[in-house]
């Protein structure tokens, strides 16, 4: 009785309710919601029959489209999933991270390049700053100095008349200050501090392929 009530009454009620005046969320189409309302209306016909109540099939119905109207579905009700009808149809909207974003230069940029950050990681900036407090440790006064210059850019030979060293002594200087590093820190610091975080390396790839597929287009 339950399965003939729900094809023969229930369903071309939910049929037509559905395509005059039920709002969906992008992707839903007609076929999807009837679906998703005749699980819900056997669910209401059960727990009708449950509790020995007599319901009509209007009333079946007339409940089941105030609940898909109200964005639930047969999978449940979320509206802290931005991905859920329930979501979408309070004005929750998904973007792509490679949407692009106006801006007053003209700059052609993505979502992405406006949401990532070039800094370190908050965890790799703290083992850094332990690590050169650690190396700092053991260096004397002229070997900071070279330190400090080489970080500014700074010529050596502006160190020779205040540290009273030769250009030579000071390269021997900083010839040892890397060796130390090197020690200190590992073979490949400088790889290290170079390369970009690995998180960017997706980005980087996605936008690669995207490039390589416009020019095959336009070839």
């Amino acid at each position: 009785m339950t399965e003939d009530s729900l094809l023969q009454e229930v369903a071309p009620r939910l049929r037509a309710g559905i395509h005059a005046s039920l709002p969906r969320s992008r992707g839903e189409d007609d076929v999807e919601l009837l679906q998703d309302g005749l699980t819900i209306a056997l669910h209401l016909l059960h727990r009708a029959e449950a509790r020995n109540k007599a319901v009509s099939s209007g009333n079946v119905a007339y409940y089941t489209l105030k609940h898909l109207r109200a964005g639930r579905r047969s999978t449940g009700y979320r509206k802290n999933d931005p991905l859920h009808p329930a979501a979408q149809l309070k004005g929750c909207r998904v973007y792509s991270l490679h949407e692009p974003v106006p801006t007053d230069t003209g700059e052609d940029l993505t979502l992405s390049d406006v949401l990532a950050s070039p800094a370190d990681d908050p965890s790799v900036a703290a083992g850094r700053r332990l690590d050169w407090a650690h190396l700092l440790h053991q260096l004397d006064e002229v070997t900071k100095a070279v330190l400090r210059a080489l970080a500014e850019g700074t010529e050596l030979t502006r160190l020779v008349p205040s540290l009273k060293l030769s250009r030579s002594a000071l390269q021997t200087r900083k010839e040892q200050l890397a060796a130390l590093i090197r020690e200190c820190l590992g073979e490949d610091i400088l790889r290290q501090v170079q390369e970009p975080p690995r998180w960017h390396h997706h980005l980087e790839a996605v936008r690669e392929r995207l490039a390589c597929r416009w020019a095959r287009q336009a070839a």
